[in-house]
């Protein structure tokens, strides 16, 4: 029955990258040829799974899935024949709704948020990957004065194309594919006092619906086959940066970026984040689930993230990795610290996201691991409305520190190094009274946990001479106040104790005490 399903799955992806052929044309080569490279097995080799990946245009069009993504995730899940369909992102939504994929990456919030209610993704939240932001571009001649206009403001940029487009100066090519950068296009007309249809869509004849995918449209911009002047169009940063870094794209400038805050649509309006969805089994029960979970966890493991933040270089990276909350301290503590004392750890957690909404509820936790797989949790604070948090604890022992967070809607688990932290040992003399020969000393001695093998010594001189060690007690596992006894010869002493416990803490010593012993 298993190997039933299998053939009929591999008949059912076949025919799937046929169809998407036949629907793109040559766009969909590019797709159809990544697939092979990617999920062709060797000969001999032992039989694939296919997991089918309904994706943005701009995952391939960026590099992000040749360099990146197909590389990595093979070597680290050698038992999946990855196949990816590069469409836009409506086209995806409506793949994966038809039971032809078992994952989604969309980068259209409304269109995935519909997809999550109808009850298509695995799971309730999608999981953030990354984010970047989109751009306008255009000739360098710039015929709509945008640079000179609106070079952050995006609203007006567009209003200036279209005042162009009617004077005949300029055109505007959308991709016109219901993509998430068609979506936020549409947004953008219907923010702008140009006259627009229900769909927010201009008419007009410098107006061009491409329905190409993302490096296919900035080529036809670049190409600008229209009469009336030059071509603008609005991309992805990842894609843009990509082609013009290969050569593709040696004629457009970027002529809106960086959103100004009291611009129409705010500050935000231009970001461009993207998510990843596993499809539910509920709904199709052939759905590759065990390899759809293993492709989210690989998109939002540490490992996939820290490259991402490289890539193409750290300098000029085409995406800003999103998977993992980020955590901003008030203040950096010192990492050396007495037992006695109290490590206080105040700030913000928020999304990687610009302008996410707060992390209420979170529940993080200051931990340190006591193997390497398993974590002392020192204390824990559930994240507040505006997102700060304040932690507290004595520490007792030294050793590495730890900010770990659970799952939390989209975003994965946190598990941050705040650093080697090496605790001081403290120990004090309250009391001490001479009888005879005999001295009672009582005080207190920190760390009063987590002891190993801690040892308080006696040690006692006559004055201007040397410390020696008089007597050594073993202390209880935990308790700080300790009495203890001495006998020594008659005369003037004097006295001080030290904390001893070896690869917990660093050693010491009280204040000196004197006593006089009949």
């Amino acid at each position: 029955m298993a190997r039933g399903a299998g053939r009929l799955g591999a008949r059912r992806n076949e025919e799937l990258m046929r169809r998407e052929a036949a629907r793109l044309g040559a766009g969909a080569i590019a797709v159809v040829v990544v697939a092979a490279l990617i999920g062709a097995p060797a000969a001999g080799a032992q039989q694939k799974r296919p997991l089918i990946v309904q994706s943005t245009t701009s995952v391939r069009d960026s590099g992000v899935l040749d360099q990146l993504i197909a590389p990595q995730f093979a070597r680290r899940y050698p038992q999946y024949d990855l196949r990816f369909v590069a469409v836009g992102t409506g086209q995806a939504i409506t793949n994966a709704r038809a039971g032809q994929g078992d994952v989604l990456i969309g980068h259209s919030p409304a269109l995935e948020a519909q997809f999550v209610r109808d009850g298509f993704s695995d799971e309730p939240f999608g999981r953030t990957v990354m984010w970047n932001d989109f751009v306008i571009v255009g000739p360098a001649s710039d015929p709509a004065g945008i640079l000179r206009a609106a070079r952050n403001d995006a609203v007006s940029a567009f209003e200036a194309i279209a005042a162009a487009g009617a004077a005949g100066r300029a055109n505007f090519v959308s991709r016109g594919d219901n993509s998430g950068t068609n979506n936020k296009e549409r947004d953008i007309w219907g923010l702008s006092g140009v006259a627009h249809d229900a769909r927010n869509e201009p008419s007009g004849a410098w107006y061009h619906k491409a329905g190409l995918g993302m490096a296919d449209t900035l080529r036809l911009t670049q190409q600008c086959p229209f009469a009336g002047g030059g071509c603008y169009t609005i991309t992805d940063r990842g894609t843009l940066q990509q082609l013009t870094n290969n050569g593709a794209i040696t004629a457009l400038k970027v002529v809106t970026d960086d959103q100004s805050a009291t611009a129409r649509g705010g500050s935000n309006l231009m970001l461009n984040v993207y998510n990843v969805y596993a499809v539910s089994p509920r709904k199709y029960p052939s759905v590759n689930i065990q390899g759809a979970r293993a492709f989210l966890d690989f998109l939002t493991s540490k490992a996939f993230q820290d490259a991402l933040a490289r890539f193409p270089s750290r300098q000029h990276p085409g995406f800003f990795p999103a998977a993992f909350p980020r955590v901003t301290l008030r203040r950096q503590p010192s990492r050396r610290i007495s037992a006695r004392a109290y490590l206080s750890l105040s700030g913000t957690i928020a999304s990687a996201v610009p302008g996410a909404v707060p992390l209420a509820g979170l529940s993080l936790r200051l931990a340190r691991l006591l193997t390497p797989v398993t974590p002392v949790v020192l204390d824990r604070d559930h994240v507040g409305s505006r997102g700060t948090f304040r932690l507290r604890a004595r520490l007792t022992r030294s050793g590495t520190l730890f900010l770990t967070t659970p799952r939390f809607q989209n975003l994965s688990p946190l598990s941050q190094s705040l650093g080697r932290f090496t605790v001081g040992a403290s120990v004090s003399i309250l009391r001490m009274r001479a009888r005879g020969a005999r001295v009672a000393l009582t005080g207190r001695a920190f760390p009063a946990a987590g002891r190993r093998q801690a040892v308080l010594q006696i040690r006692a001189r006559r004055p201007g001479g040397r410390f020696s060690v008089v007597r050594r007690v073993r202390l209880p596992r935990t308790g700080s106040l300790y009495r203890v006894g001495v006998n020594l010869p008659a005369g003037r002493w004097q006295l001080t104790t030290r904390y001893v416990d070896p690869g917990v803490v660093s050693s010491g010593s009280s204040r000196v005490r004197s006593a006089s012993v009949g």
